[in-house]
């Protein structure tokens, strides 16, 4: 990832605040060997910088006043290449020089470059030709020319100085710098001896006397304490640095990375036996992460299934395909997640996304950031100020997610409750008669296999070749065929049992009726429908057990019919009242169990047959969102019961 600039001089080209380049740079240092370090910064900052970093992984940021404005700021991101450098620097007890005056205080550099991860992908040459053919450095970039000849002068004294230097700077810099250098090797009486170095500076002053000359001065390794205040040779101004931690909720807008990322790679720097990540690899992580520690429950977290994160990741990866690129955005880790899981899930990952977990809770005074803007401690309004270590431009940009009530608004939507009028959510009605059919339909499959003869083919085919069958007697050298019966009976009644054996985590027990001929009579125990409620007049509960009988008629509230002791457990009492509604002899039931005896005691003394099917035979998905479920509190809910609730997808 190093270009030689000169025998000397090797060149470290990199945008502000990706992660790609900061390892690049990390294994740069690993393999190769060098006697100082030098960054293409404002001199007048340098001390206040080192010291920060003997602060990581806490994140503080400066800010620097020139003549009493607040005009520049910059956050100490671990992922910055930058920052790196001076870790390293540090670590290695390498010189580290500062090359620049303070041009950076003047304009915000904006380059629009090609995504970070091509360094890992095609190599540093080819992602510095792409560069080159991209970018305009003379028409794009405020004050570049200055920069240049001053970086260019503190480089050649340093040569003098230095046998290895490692130069870090943007890539427009670089670019100017490399026909600087060509030029200076086309005239080799230049920069001969200092008595000329000199000289050629009074001629520069005589043909230009409003342009100042930067001296090179040699900066110490080892920081002083920071927020001193000096005077600026090149501005003739007086510069005030402060430094204060970065707020935890705020640090998405100071850092080139997500927040997530930088304490993911914070974490493999303390664990020296701990392997390098991939970068796109962090991606994988937060989703899994998110699903393990911010579900609510066990089965919310099984729901989110390595199925559909992988098609959550897919879809992630064709957003960014979109907006040809390689590392998503924020944006786009939050829309893959909600188009796959909903806004619950994709409110959990932008906490995750935004959690740093390197921050002390007992900071008082820290630096409130957005986009452009700082507010310091003390400060009533924000300022727009220059961010040292940005290079691209950012963008507002919205999406629309459903956030969990507070406890006051809860309050309010329990109190305005009214128990006369409850419903069902009309999606979710869709939704359970849909896996009504399809239950009814397994459990006819169920029941006629039962029945089912098996004989070896004489004249016909009959319903089909037993295969089975047929390889088990190959030695006979027979086809058997099958022969279903024909149909004795349909099934009208399913029950479903999520949970057989916590009845007092189901206090809610009734009985809904069919708004139309196209709705099943809704037997059912679930969770307390005050216990979470999400929006007004609407309630979000779980199933515990639910029997479902179609075509629908109106039947008595089987938990009303028998005392409370009457039966052991609401399982059985709920399959008792499906067996004494059915009109015909089977009755499906769905449960992680086969039927016990006591249901098959039940079944015969009515005079019916239970018929199980698996509720593994289902997907964890396809359960989860069957047992959840909303009560609104009328049918006048329904017409924003939308603007709470997930779609069902």
């Amino acid at each position: 990832m190093a270009f030689k600039l000169g025998d000397t001089i090797t060149a470290f080209p990199s945008p502000h605040g990706k992660a790609p380049f900061a390892m690049a740079l990390r294994d740069t240092l690993w393999t190769q060997s060098f006697d100082c370090i030098a960054i293409a910064f404002p001199k007048s900052i340098q001390n206040d910088c080192l010291a920060l970093i003997d602060k990581l992984p806490h994140i503080y940021g400066l800010s620097v006043r020139v003549d009493g404005e607040v005009k520049v700021w910059m956050p100490c991101d671990p992922c910055d290449s930058y920052i790196e450098a001076m870790r390293q620097g540090l670590q290695r007890h390498l010189p580290i020089v500062f090359t620049e005056g303070n041009e950076l205080f003047e304009h915000q550099i904006s380059v629009s470059l090609p995504d970070a991860y091509l360094v890992k992908e095609l190599g540093a040459e080819r992602y510095y030709e792409l560069c080159k053919r991209m970018i305009s450095p003379e028409s794009i970039i405020p004050g570049l020319n200055t920069r240049t000849e001053q970086n260019f002068r503190s480089l050649s004294k340093l040569q003098t100085q230095y046998k290895n230097i490692l130069f870090i700077c943007d890539i427009p810099l670089l670019m100017k710098l490399e026909l600087r250098f060509q030029k200076k090797s086309s005239k080799p009486q230049d920069f001969e001896s200092e008595s000329s170095q000199e000289s050629w500076q009074v001629k520069k002053v005589q043909s230009n006397p409003g342009e100042s000359i930067d001296t090179v001065e040699q900066w110490s390794a080892h920081p002083e304490e920071s927020g001193h205040m000096l005077e600026n040779s090149d501005m003739d101004s007086l510069i005030e640095v402060q430094s204060y931690p970065v707020a935890a909720d705020h640090l998405y807008f100071a850092l080139g990375e997500l927040p997530f990322y930088a304490g993911e790679l914070e974490k493999e720097r303390q664990d020296p036996m701990r392997l390098p990540q991939d970068y796109l690899s962090l991606v994988k992580k937060l989703f899994t992460d998110t699903r393990e520690n911010y579900t609510q429950s066990k089965r919310e977290a099984q729901a989110i299934s390595v199925k559909k994160l992988q098609i959550a990741l897919t879809y992630l990866r064709n957003l960014c395909a979109i907006r040809h690129a390689l590392t998503p955005y924020l944006m786009d880790l939050i829309e893959a997640a909600k188009g796959v899981f909903g806004s619950a899930y994709a409110a959990k990952l932008l906490t995750a996304a935004k959690y740093y977990p390197f921050y002390d809770p007992l900071w008082e005074e820290v630096i409130q950031c957005g986009i452009d803007s700082i507010q310091l401690p003390g400060e009533v309004t924000s300022l727009r100020v220059i961010h040292l270590l940005r290079d691209e431009t950012k963008v507002w940009r919205s999406i629309r997610l459903r956030r969990e009530p507070n406890p006051k608004e809860e309050k309010e939507y329990r109190y305005n409750w009214d128990p006369r009028g409850m419903c069902s959510h009309t999606p979710e009605d869709f939704m359970i008669e849909k896996f009504n059919q399809t239950v009814r339909n397994r459990s006819q499959e169920i029941i006629q296999s039962a029945f089912a003869k098996v004989e070896p083919m004489t004249s016909s085919l009959k319903d089909g070749v037993d295969l089975r069958e047929t390889l088990r007697n190959v030695h006979k050298r027979a086809i058997y065929v099958r022969e279903i019966p024909p149909e004795k009976g349909k099934v009208d009644t399913v029950v479903i049992l999520f949970d057989t054996e916590q009845d007092e985590r189901y206090p809610q027990c009734a009985t809904w009726y069919a708004e139309h001929k196209h709705e099943s009579t809704l037997t059912f125990y679930a969770t307390d429908p005050f216990s979470h409620l999400i929006g007004p007049g609407i309630a979000e509960c779980e199933y515990g057990g639910l029997s479902l009988l179609f075509p629908p008629r109106h039947i008595a509230n089987i938990f009303d019919m028998f005392p409370e002791k009457a039966f052991s457990r609401r399982c059985d009492l709920l399959i008792y009242g499906a067996l004494l509604h059915s009109r015909e002899k089977r009755v499906a039931v769905v449960s992680q169990k086969a039927p016990d005896l006591n249901m098959k005691r039940m079944a015969r003394e009515l005079k019916k047959k239970l018929v199980w099917v698996p509720l593994a035979s289902y997907s964890s998905e396809t359960l989860y969102r069957l047992r959840r479920f909303h009560i609104l509190n009328g049918k006048n809910v329904r017409s924003w019961a939308n603007r709470f609730i997930d779609p069902i997808l």
